[in-house]
């Protein structure tokens, strides 16, 4: 058990870092130029080569941070390969840390859960970078999800019923996290694993136009329910995505398990 709290704290603080260093030195007052930043970081933390942009262990002021992806990755990776680390254990302990959180946010806001086919660990970071911005207290953190895909996910969170129930859908994965959080509601935002099973043979250009319109709908989605009724958010997703590279220029867009994947990391965010 001692393993599992030391992974746990390990990789949210990890994470808090980059985020940190994230709001230090990326203008964010350019959104989309900043999601690209952060999208170019996964992408070479995960693959050692450049996407769109330059190679960033060149660039001074963007170096450090691709130093933590690359450990944070390096972590997570440990975890699904060594395989000493009850990844089932890892996930409750992360929750019943984002159970605490929650305790510690007003009475009297109401909670909203958002579940989210496919959203990557890229897009959780740029939303909570912009919620930072503006002042909100957040708690985020990565669950590693080793198979990448929604299946694996479903058995992670909800093992004996999953095992009783192969039917189990991400609706009722999100229906049971709210009773449990005692939300008010609760979506499914598919809009993320939608257009990854339509990414396919596209340039790396058509990839981040893409996806940063997904994650800026998304980042609306949470303010109006946060600022308009004050509420409490919970987003989780079930796994992200992952670029492979294809002849002539061109990528797909796919998630599963692989080595050195981020499809792997399924998000956890609360605002």
């Amino acid at each position: 058990m001692n393993a599992v709290l030391e992974t746990t704290t390990l990789l949210i603080n990890r994470l808090r870092a980059l985020l940190n260093l994230l709001l230090q030195y990326v203008n964010f007052d350019s959104l989309e130029e900043a999601y690209k930043v952060v999208f170019e970081l996964f992408y070479q933390a995960s693959r050692h080569k450049p996407f769109l942009l330059k190679n960033l262990h060149k660039d001074a002021r963007l170096s450090g941070m691709l130093q933590y992806a690359e450990e944070l990755l390096s972590d997570v990776y440990e975890v699904i390969s060594e395989r000493n680390i009850d990844v089932l254990e890892l996930a409750r302990e992360m929750f019943r840390r984002a159970s605490a959180e929650l305790a510690e946010a007003s009475k009297s806001a109401s909670k909203y859960v958002i579940v989210c086919d496919g959203l990557s660990i890229i897009d959780a970071l740029y939303i909570a970078c912009r919620l930072k911005r503006e002042g909100a207290e957040l708690f985020i953190a990565p669950i590693i999800n080793p198979g990448g895909a929604t299946e694996t996910y479903k058995f992670i969170l909800e093992p004996h019923s999953y095992i009783q129930n192969a039917d189990l859908t991400l609706n009722d994965i999100a229906r049971r996290i709210a009773e449990k959080m005692r939300a008010k509601h609760y979506i499914v935002f598919r809009d993320y694993d939608e257009s990854i099973h339509q990414l396919k043979n596209v340039r790396a250009s058509d990839i981040i136009e893409t996806m940063y319109t997904l994650t800026s709908k998304l980042y609306s989605k949470i303010t109006r329910l946060k600022g308009g009724f004050g509420s409490t958010i919970i987003m989780l997703s079930d796994h992200g995505y992952d670029i492979v590279e294809k002849e002539g220029g061109l990528y797909d867009v796919n998630h599963s398990w692989s080595p050195r994947s981020l499809s792997v990391i399924a998000s956890l965010l609360i605002v």
